[in-house]
C-alpha cells in the first residue's frame, strides 16, 4: 500500500471538471504539493486551487519536456484527467482524439518511467464496452462504438504493457459517468438542467441508462485506488446505480419545482447508434479501496443545479 499524503503530486487536466476537484481533495484532505498541467482548452483557470502550482502544458508535446518538469519538481505521483472526452466530436476530429487520448498517454507513461514516478493513475472510461444488461464487470469484451472508446481501450492497453515491459507503475481507472459541479462540456445532465431552468419542455435524444456517479465521490476513491489497487490492472468505477435519461429529467424537473416535465424527442438529438446500458460492477475496486458508500443522485443533481444557479445560470465552457 502506499500512502499519498504529504506527497508531491502531479495532476494532468488538473483545470478540467474533475481534475481540478482531485486537486481540491489533494491539497485539502492529503495535505500534498501538487502541480496543475493543464492546456486550458476545455479547463479553466480559475478552478484552480491557489494552493496548487500552475504551468501551461500540453501532453502532446514531446515527452521529455514533461519528464523535466515532473524531476524538477521531485513528483512522486501522477494523474493523468487530460482527454478529448466529447464523443459527439470524435465522428470529425477521429485521429485528434486517438493522439490525445491513446498517443499522448505513452508519452505520459514514458516522462513518468523517466522520472521515476512512485504512481500513476490513468483516467480511461466506461465507453469502451459494448451494449450489455445488469452491472459491467472488468472482465466484460471490450466493443467500443466510437474513435472515444477506441481510443480510451488503447490507453488501458498501454497502461498494463507498459507495467509488465517496464514496470512503469500504472492503474487504469475505467470512470463511468460523473455528474458535479464546473462541468466544462455540453452533456446531457447540463443539458437538462439548462432546457428545464427555462420551463418545463426538455428535448432529448436517446433514452439509455446510465450510472452516474458524484464528481466528489469520484476523486476520493481515484486517490483511494492509485494507493492501494495493484499496477498493471484495470479497474471500473461508478456508483453502481443507474437511471434512464427520461427519468432523469422528471428528476431534475421535480428539483427545479416543475409539477410536470415535458420530454420532446429531438430527432437531431439521437444517435444512430447507442450503448444503451452502462452501469458499473464495482466489486474489483471495494475489493482494492473497500466499500464507499456513494452520494445519492438526489444530491449530486441539487449540488450541481446549485453551483449552475450561483454561477449566473451559466456553465463553464
Amino acid at each position: 500500500m502506499r500512502d499519498i499524503r504529504n506527497s508531491n503530486v502531479c495532476v494532468i487536466g488538473g483545470a478540467g471538471f474533475l481534475g481540478s476537484q482531485l486537486v481540491d481533495h489533494l491539497i485539502e484532505d492529503r495535505e500534498c504539493n501538487v502541480i496543475v498541467l493543464d492546456n486550458l482548452i476545455t479547463g479553466k483557470e480559475k478552478h484552480i486551487n491557489k494552493e496548487a502550482e500552475f504551468i501551461w502544458h500540453d501532453i502532446r508535446d514531446d515527452e521529455h519536456e514533461l519528464s523535466n518538469i515532473l524531476t524538477k519538481h521531485k513528483i512522486e505521483y501522477v494523474f493523468n484527467y487530460a482527454a478529448e472526452p466529447y464523443i459527439p466530436e470524435c465522428f470529425e476530429r477521429p485521429m485528434h482524439f486517438f493522439e490525445i487520448n491513446a498517443t499522448a498517454v505513452l508519452r505520459v507513461l514514458n516522462a513518468c518511467q523517466k522520472s521515476n514516478i512512485k504512481g500513476v493513475l490513468q483516467v480511461s472510461s466506461a465507453e469502451i464496452y459494448g451494449d450489455m444488461t445488469g452491472k459491467i464487470k472488468e472482465s466484460d469484451p471490450i466493443e467500443a462504438h466510437s474513435t472515444y472508446g477506441v481510443s480510451k481501450a488503447a490507453a488501458d492497453g498501454l497502461v498494463q504493457v507498459r507495467w509488465r515491459e517496464g514496470n512503469v507503475p500504472g492503474i487504469a481507472m475505467r470512470q463511468f459517468n460523473c455528474v458535479g459541479e464546473r462541468e466544462t462540456h455540453a452533456y446531457v445532465i447540463p443539458e437538462i438542467i439548462s432546457q428545464l431552468s427555462e420551463n418545463n419542455t426538455v428535448k432529448l435524444g436517446n433514452n439509455s441508462f446510465r450510472d452516474f456517479q458524484y464528481s466528489k465521490d469520484a476523486v476520493k476513491m481515484a486517490v483511494l485506488l492509485l494507493e492501494k489497487g495493484e499496477f498493471g490492472e484495470v479497474y471500473n468505477m461508478g456508483s453502481e446505480g443507474g437511471i434512464k435519461i427520461y427519468d432523469l429529467a422528471h428528476l431534475i424537473g421535480k428539483l427545479l419545482g416543475h409539477e410536470k416535465v415535458e420530454v420532446i424527442v429531438d430527432e437531431e438529438r439521437v444517435r444512430p447508434w447507442e450503448i444503451w446500458h452502462l452501469q458499473s460492477d464495482n466489486t474489483k475496486l471495494y475489493n482494492a479501496i473497500g466499500k464507499q458508500e456513494p452520494t445519492s443522485l438526489e444530491i449530486a443533481l441539487q449540488n450541481t443545479i446549485d453551483y449552475f444557479n450561483k454561477n449566473n445560470n451559466k456553465w463553464d465552457w
